[in-house]
């Protein structure tokens, strides 16, 4: 019976044995057709959010008469857009690096088609489970732009005509002899430029009277409540400030979002990102304005790393990883710092590589973070 016991231990061990062969030959079955795969490793590129300050200056229609007749001088004498950059924040992506494509090929050990890649060809790691990658939607406000408009016609309480009166002399016949008659006759006459100025002034003091008796008490009838008080003291504020506006002219401004890229290249440590133009940021390519540069400063955090190549083992047979370098990075007109900060570098740091036979080990997965091409975890 004892026997019988241990020829089945034996028997049955046996069995799990040949069951376990049987599964890893399955899965490590001799390849007869060498397959290829191509991989890329990424470059940084640079991401800079731009807010852009857009002033629109219109000059009033009275603007030359403003000293004259308010005793302001400090106005805009012609129409203008001015562009300010306001504020720059800088982040990083990744591309593939087109210097940097490498393959893997199988031999009758392993199976490269084990990579785990990006839809962009970037290397995500092997032995990986399957994930789905979410593709990010941005979505892009069209800016309106701004009419600013002041016509005089549109707060004038006085007519835009004026009617003078001359006389004329009608001839009439009598009895005896020709005789003139003199007639009154009113003519309508367009207000000078001038005119409408004084006009204008004039309303401005008007409005300034009545807003100051208001807020003295100065009428026998006042406001019902403290909210029609308020009500009737802000539209009067409004309504002098179109008439004002009439003299110094309207200055309004908007803000707008942009975005430019950089890819950093080794030994260049500065470039330009973007220029500011007349028309607002424009393209580091294009014409006019003046540039914004961004500046590198390496820090050289790989510089005493040593890579040991492996010898005897074909460049196919190896899988390319970064380890990525450090730098400064700030953005500057030449007279204003917009920001400054430090961040990974793919392409300012090493290139390694690990031998493609970590793909027979099934229990172990790589994973790489794609925007650097460095190894996360093991």
């Amino acid at each position: 019976m004892k026997m019988l016991k241990k020829v089945l231990k034996i028997a049955l061990l046996v069995f799990i044995v040949a069951e376990t062969m049987s599964v890893y030959a399955q899965k490590r079955r001799e390849i007869e057709v060498p397959t290829t795969v191509v991989y890329a490793l990424p470059k940084t590129v640079i991401h800079a959010d731009v807010i852009a300050q857009k002033t629109i200056m219109k000059r009033g229609p009275f603007a030359q008469f403003a000293e004259k007749y308010l005793g302001i001088s400090n106005v805009i004498l012609s129409d203008d857009t001015k562009w300010k950059v306001q504020s720059v924040s800088i982040s990083s992506g990744a591309e593939v690096d087109s210097k940097h494509f490498y393959k893997v090929t199988s031999s009758e050990n392993y199976e490269p088609s084990l990579i785990a890649l990006t839809p962009e060809g970037l290397i995500r790691g092997f032995n990986l489970p399957s994930t789905r990658q979410n593709k990010e939607e941005v979505m892009f406000v069209q800016d309106k732009e701004i009419n600013l408009e002041m016509e005089y016609g549109k707060f004038s309480i006085d007519p835009l005509l004026k009617f003078k009166t001359d006389t004329i002399f009608k001839v009439v016949e009598t009895d005896t002899a020709f005789l003139k008659v003199p007639v009154l006759q009113k003519q309508a006459m367009k207000k000078t430029l001038e005119e409408k100025a004084a006009e204008a002034a004039h309303q401005i003091f008007k409005l300034r009277k009545r807003r100051f008796k208001i807020l003295t008490a100065n009428y026998e009838v006042l406001p019902p409540d403290g909210k029609a008080y308020e009500i009737l003291v802000k539209e009067l504020a409004k309504l002098e400030a179109e008439y004002v506006a009439m003299f110094v002219g309207k200055k309004v401004s908007i803000t707008k979002a942009y975005q430019f890229s950089y890819s950093p290249r080794v030994g260049v440590n500065n470039g330009t990102l973007f220029r500011m133009s007349a028309k607002g940021p424009i393209g580091a390519n294009e014409n006019g304005g003046y540039p914004v540069s961004i500046s590198f400063q390496n820090l050289g955090t790989t510089k005493e790393l040593v890579i040991t190549p492996m010898k005897d083992v074909a460049i196919d047979k190896q899988i390319a990883y970064r380890i990525p370098g450090r730098a400064e990075v700030s953005v500057s007109n030449g007279s204003e710092e917009f920001c400054k900060t430090r961040m990974n570098i793919a392409q300012f740091g090493k290139i390694a590589f690990i031998p493609a036979d970590v793909l027979l080990n099934e229990n172990y997965s790589v994973e790489f973070y794609p925007e650097l091409g460095m190894i996360k975890n093991i």
